[in-house]
């Protein structure tokens, strides 16, 4: 297996991430990043123990998803303008104190203090994964593709392990020992991934930008164009997520094992980390619209395989087919983004894109777990289908506009 646009082998360019960035870069930028899947999670079991109201832990973990989504793209802006390292600092020290204090006083103030609190923390919620794929793309071009898809597999690790982390320590220890695993993490490891030295590569926003100096890969109206679509692309994957995970969680329930759901999307993901790292041999003819395309198709036969799906074993088999094609879109929707940002204004874009996906689960899950409670699961993994039907018909317009 080939890097053909380097004509390297895919094993020689992942090889190369160590020597450009450093194995701490990696370790940093890995763990930096768990917190992101642990922190919702372990806010919506604190509360919920120390208030005895599922409704406020819900009302609390919205609140930090809402806090994120909406803190990602400012921070990332800032980044751009005052660089990395500082705001990322300034995001360690207000999500540990967040966290610190919602610990000490859930259950003892009033729920709209918690639920504030709790918005605080997805506020400042370093954004290590959007962050990191910037610096990529600051340190080499030619290894992109193979940073990129490193990046896509740590996320899908993280967004397993995390939550599995926080149901574990919230049982052998307590709800609060959770969150505060996950403000050290934050601590050590956003702190060495602040501080390490590709922080200074990557370029900061001129507020006086001079033509000779700001590059610019599309010209602007078509950029602003493919820029949209990256980010309704991003919605569209956030939104395929989020029904899986209900529509696998359902048909766990009403087969009887209402405990499988998370197995079941973490065999999903296990498809999505293998074709996500074999992408780097994928030929440069079969452009990124072509790529784009051919995943989200290939995501929407895997739905409509789950949705017709009778037992677990054949569930289970279109879970794997369509995970085996969301990596791919989502490392070329990246891809997509990284080739079109402009000098100092990588952050920002970077940091949308994951907050659209991070709101496009947000409603996957929320519409398909209504669905699946009238309907079944099938209803949504019907969600999954037109998910993946919308992000190839954005694609399609992609590729118009590009031409």
């Amino acid at each position: 297996m080939t890097d053909p646009s380097s004509g390297r082998s895919a094993l020689a360019a992942y090889r190369a991430l160590p020597s450009l960035a450093g194995w701490g870069y990696l370790i940093a930028t890995s763990f930096g990043r768990l917190p992101v899947s642990m922190v919702p999670l372990a806010i919506l079991t604190l509360a919920t123990s120390a208030t005895g109201s599922i409704a406020v832990g819900g009302v609390a973990a919205a609140a930090t998803a809402l806090g994120e989504a909406v803190g990602a793209p400012v921070g990332g802006a800032l980044s751009d303008r005052w660089g990395q390292r500082r705001v990322l600092m300034i995001g360690v020290v207000v999500n540990v104190a967040s966290a610190v204090a919602f610990v000490l006083t859930i259950g003892n103030v009033p729920d709209g203090v918690a639920v504030a609190l709790a918005g605080l923390a997805g506020l400042s919620l370093p954004q290590v994964g959007p962050l990191s794929r910037v610096r990529w793309l600051a340190m080499s071009r030619e290894d992109v593709s193979a940073a990129f898809a490193f990046e896509g597999v740590v996320d899908e690790v993280v967004y397993i392990i995390g939550p599995a982390l926080v149901g574990i320590v919230a049982v052998a220890l307590s709800p609060q020992v959770s969150l505060l695993a996950a403000a050290a993490l934050i601590a050590v490891f956003v702190t060495q991934f602040a501080l390490h030295r590709t922080a200074a590569l990557v370029p900061r926003r001129d507020t006086k930008p001079d033509a000779e100096v700001v590059e610019v890969a599309e010209p602007g109206r078509a950029r602003w164009a493919m820029a949209a679509l990256v980010l309704g692309g991003m919605l569209a994957m956030g939104v395929f997520f989020g029904a899986s995970q209900a529509g696998l969680t359902a048909f766990a329930q009403a087969q009887g094992m209402p405990d499988a759901g998370a197995l079941f999307y973490a065999v999903m993901a296990v498809g999505s980390a293998v074709t996500t790292l074999a992408m780097v041999a994928l030929p440069p003819s079969i452009g990124p619209w072509t790529r784009w395309i051919g995943a989200a198709v290939g995501m929407a036969l895997g739905g409509v395989g789950m949705t017709l799906a009778p037992t677990v074993p054949i569930v289970l088999l279109f879970a794997v087919f369509a995970g085996a094609f969301q990596g791919p879109a989502l490392l070329t929707l990246y891809g997509v983004a990284g080739s079109i940002v402009e000098r100092g204004r990588a952050g920002v874009l970077m940091t949308l894109t994951g907050s659209g996906v991070v709101l496009g689960v947000g409603i996957g899950t929320a519409a398909g777990g209504a669905g699946a409670a009238t309907g079944g699961a099938a209803v949504a993994f019907s969600l999954v289908v037109a998910a993946s039907v919308l992000l190839a018909l954005l694609g399609a317009v992609g590729r118009l506009v590009r031409r």
